[in-house]
């Protein structure tokens, strides 16, 4: 008897996203996709060309379906497709990805057959010019992103978190809708409510999703302060911390601003902040020996490192101490 599939619900948050979301959405668009999918964007009122990239492969007779998020946040984004979702089991893109060849199908079995509530790959960030090349250096490397598995691409288990993710619809009824309040840390923090329902989350090594960093130095200072503070309320609200990861960037702001107090009574202690330096740059500088890597972007994978670290930190903190 020939297997039957349910109905895959894919929900894409997006905004100004022309530049990767037809090549995104045509990665997903294979033969299983095509009979067994409905792929649902939710647009957060993008000023460039996304909805008319979109609405030019509706008319193609895709099963895709675009709606507007006027409150223009991912999470809310999110929460949307959810509501239009008729699928049984859903998959969480993100636009700024291509997928591997059979990703929603492969997603589909391993919910299926694994015993978890929750199923993802690995992010591999990919970069196009010099800084985001760098940027996606910074992001798969330990120095970067710690012990983050998802992030490493080297194990396949049961894990705190993964990218993306597929879920069975009924998972959101009975823990509830992704938290607006923990964006941009929506997905994290979904997961954290899995576990602490008993739940298990499990990553898929061979799932590589290529992802594509912000382009520009300034960018990345935002979404990791971001990040921060996406991070903090997760950690407030639960009260758990699932990984020395997040308390590291916490450590080294803190470290700064005492050492830079501190030196006014001995400016010795300034050799700790230029250690770290130290030690982020001959990281870039000494990785990825068999590559070869221009100086300019070994330099710029280090500002990366630097910038990765102090603006989560930072951002950390500010929520933190202010709580908004």
């Amino acid at each position: 008897m020939k297997k039957t599939h349910p109905l895959v619900s894919v929900i894409m948050p997006c905004y100004n996203e022309e530049k990767y979301i037809a090549d995104s959405l045509q990665s997903l668009l294979d033969d299983f996709c095509l009979k067994n999918c409905e792929i649902i964007v939710v647009d957060g009122m993008s000023e460039d060309g996304t909805q008319d990239i979109v609405n030019s492969l509706i008319k193609k007779r895709f099963p895709i379906k675009l709606f507007k998020n006027e409150k223009k946040l991912q999470v809310h984004g999110l929460n949307l497709a959810l509501s239009k979702a008729k699928g049984k089991i859903i998959i969480r893109a993100d636009a700024h990805c291509l997928y591997p060849p059979g990703y929603v199908k492969k997603c589909v079995d391993l919910l299926m057959t694994e015993k978890a509530l929750n199923v993802g790959g690995v992010m591999m960030p990919q970069g196009e010019t010099t800084v985001q090349k760098a940027i996606a250096f910074a992001l798969k490397h330990p120095m970067g992103v710690g012990d983050a598995k998802w992030h490493l691409g080297n194990y396949s288990g049961y894990v705190d978190t993964v990218y993306l993710g597929t879920f069975r619809k009924g998972l959101f009824k009975d823990i509830g809708l992704y938290d607006l309040k923990s964006s941009p840390n929506e997905d994290a923090e979904l997961n954290l409510r899995i576990l602490k329902a008993g739940g298990k989350v499990y990553l898929e090594s061979s799932l590589e999703v290529i992802y594509f960093p912000r382009e520009s130095l300034k960018e990345l200072a935002i979404q990791y302060f971001k990040y921060g503070r996406g991070r903090c309320y997760t950690t407030l609200k639960h009260r758990k911390i699932t990984s020395f990861r997040q308390i590291a960037p916490i450590l080294l702001v803190l470290a700064f601003f005492l050492s830079i107090v501190l030196s006014f009574f001995q400016p010795l202690i300034l050799l700790f902040p230029l250690i770290y330096l130290g030690v982020v740059f001959l990281t870039a500088l000494l990785s990825w020996p068999k590559q070869s890597i221009p100086f300019k972007q070994r330099f710029l994978t280090g500002l990366a490192f630097l910038i990765m670290h102090t603006c989560w930190g930072v951002g950390f903190l500010s929520r933190l101490l202010f709580r908004k």
